[in-house]
């Protein structure tokens, strides 16, 4: 249902959660179609020499793909988007300081930039009544 006072907001939220939903479904995709064994291996060892304590980069790195997962259906249903979008901001803060970590900070601008879209996303929600439950019928 596009709001009908702020039809231009609401297409520019559609737009950006299709996107975000598609980035983070196709990471998450890779991180299981790879097997989440791979993933987690290459990780840990990418990320073993950060001061982040072993217990807690075992948590993330498992909990990560999942997270990616959830974000992407989250967003694409539309259903308390704008949680959706606060959600999904603080994971891409979480991987900007990963990056940061490793030094690798053309990946951090990146992120960053993911947060930015983020950020429009939380401000926009209020105009996107665009979910899962309107096409349902529900309100």
């Amino acid at each position: 249902m596009i709001d009908k006072n702020h039809p231009e907001e609401c297409w520019i939220s559609l737009v950006l959660r299709i996107a975000a939903a598609l980035v983070f479904g196709a990471a998450a995709y890779f991180k299981f179609s790879n097997g989440l064994g791979v993933y987690s291996a290459g990780m840990t060892g990418l990320l073993k020499n950060t001061p982040l304590p072993g217990f807690f980069l075992t948590l993330y790195i498992n909990v990560l793909p999942f997270a990616e997962a959830l974000i992407a259906v989250w967003l694409l249903a539309g259903v308390k988007l704008r949680a959706a979008w606060i959600f999904t901001a603080f994971v891409l803060i979480s991987l900007g300081v990963g990056m940061m970590l490793l030094k690798n900070f053309s990946v951090v601008s990146q992120n960053y930039v993911y947060v930015v879209i983020a950020c429009w996303g939380i401000y926009l929600s209020k105009y996107d009544k665009c979910n899962l439950m309107s096409c349902c019928g529900k309100k």
